[in-house]
């Protein structure tokens, strides 16, 4: 009996519900005057596609997101296959608007090629969505050519496993295609991981070159007579050489020789993994405050930065601006972990934010949020401001 009353009562129940609260009943739209449903609008739209610029700072973006989260994401690039018209172009994206997801973002690459950026989406993945789109354009007639770009964000042990050609390769390897085996489809290539760094990659603007080409002669014809007393005191305090040249890091990791006074005895290089213990700077960057390997005339060189004045022939040939990022020795750049290498995107300077705000009193961590603070604002009045403020920073010999 008390089963049946339950039974009884669950039926009441179920039966009050269904009439104060009928089911919902959800349908898609019909065609008028059909009896055929309507196909489902694509989430994306030919008229809403993102610019370059656009997917620029979506690339920005996902980079940042990588190397917080270490995830992997993809970018893929579509063109045609032979030089087809533009309709064909425009058939190609409204096809990919309606096969990606809500998640993805579709745009121009450039004029005659496509792109879509996948995000937490792995090379497997990536391939797997460029075949399912490849066979499904080709049924309708298209012939799209897809190279696949993968980003990952590396931690600092990832870094230590890469052997100093493969990261420092340059930005002229950009773009370079690397085929996938035989079994995947010959319309699909991937390249690799390194090249969607080379992507964010930002050439030297044209005011910055004007910039650095006109302000840097006038300092460099004022500075040759200090330069000429600096070079006979180095001479006659020993018999080395007057300047010391380095490999540096560069724009997109490219190595480059720096130019500076020599201020430590000749075998500076040869000691110095003997004091990297004594390093008073965290993470990869070796600073000693009171380096043994420096000499008087040294010491005093450092002090007020006289010792960098010959990287003024680095900012005429173009390898420096005036204003950016300082350059890391090639092997330190190497053991830096990945959001710390976003610092290469841009061009490596004389002075920057770090220079003017203290400089080995901030962390290693804080120097690197500096500089990529500084090239997120990078504009032509930020430079003036910075170099302007450069010059009491050095009359004051702040961090030394």
């Amino acid at each position: 009996m008390i089963g049946q009353e339950t039974a009884t009562l669950r039926v009441a129940d179920e039966s009050h519900l269904s009439q104060d609260f009928p089911p919902a009943r959800f349908s898609l739209p019909r065609k008028p005057g059909g009896s055929r449903r309507a196909r489902p609008r694509p989430i994306h739209k030919i008229k809403s596609l993102h610019s370059r610029e656009d997917i620029d700072a979506i690339l920005h973006r996902e980079c940042a997101r990588s190397e917080r989260n270490g995830h992997e994401f993809c970018l893929v690039v579509i063109g045609m296959a032979d030089n087809s018209a533009p309709r064909q172009l425009n058939r190609l994206a409204g096809f990919l608007c309606r096969r990606s997801r809500s998640t993805d973002e579709v745009g121009w690459f450039d004029s005659r090629r496509l792109c879509v950026v996948l995000p937490d989406t792995s090379e497997e993945g990536a391939v797997a969505f460029v075949r399912d789109y490849t066979e499904c354009a080709n049924h309708r007639g298209l012939s799209p050519v897809c190279n696949i770009l993968s980003y990952r964000g590396q931690t600092h042990s990832d870094n230590e496993r890469l052997t100093a050609e493969q990261i420092a390769v340059g930005i002229e390897e950009a773009g370079q295609d690397i085929p996938l085996n035989q079994k995947r489809s010959p319309a699909v290539q991937l390249v690799a991981s390194r090249n969607v760094t080379n992507l964010l990659v930002r050439p030297l603007p044209w005011w910055k070159r004007l910039l650095d080409v006109s302000v840097g002669s006038l300092i460099l014809a004022a500075a040759m007579p200090v330069m000429a007393i600096i070079a006979i005191a180095i001479k006659l305090s020993d018999r080395g050489p007057v300047l010391f040249s380095q490999r540096r890091a560069g724009l997109g990791g490219k190595p480059f020789t720096i130019y500076k006074f020599r201020t430590m005895i000749t075998n500076a290089e040869a000691q110095k993994a003997q004091l990297r213990h004594k390093s008073e700077q965290d993470g990869p960057a070796f600073k000693i405050k009171h380096d043994p390997r420096i000499t008087r005339v040294g010491r005093l060189l450092r002090e007020t930065s006289l010792d960098e004045l010959p990287q003024l022939f680095n900012v005429l040939k173009g390898d420096m601006s005036l204003v950016g990022p300082r350059p890391l020795p090639v092997e330190e750049s190497n053991r830096c972990a990945t959001w710390h290498r976003r610092r290469l995107d841009v061009t490596p300077g004389l002075t920057c934010i770090w220079q003017v705000t203290g400089r080995s009193s901030v962390s290693f961590a804080e120097w690197i949020r500096m500089d990529r603070r500084y090239i997120r604002a990078q504009t032509f009045w930020v430079d003036v401001k910075l170099i302007l403020m450069t010059v009491p920073a050095v009359l004051l010999r702040r961090g030394r």
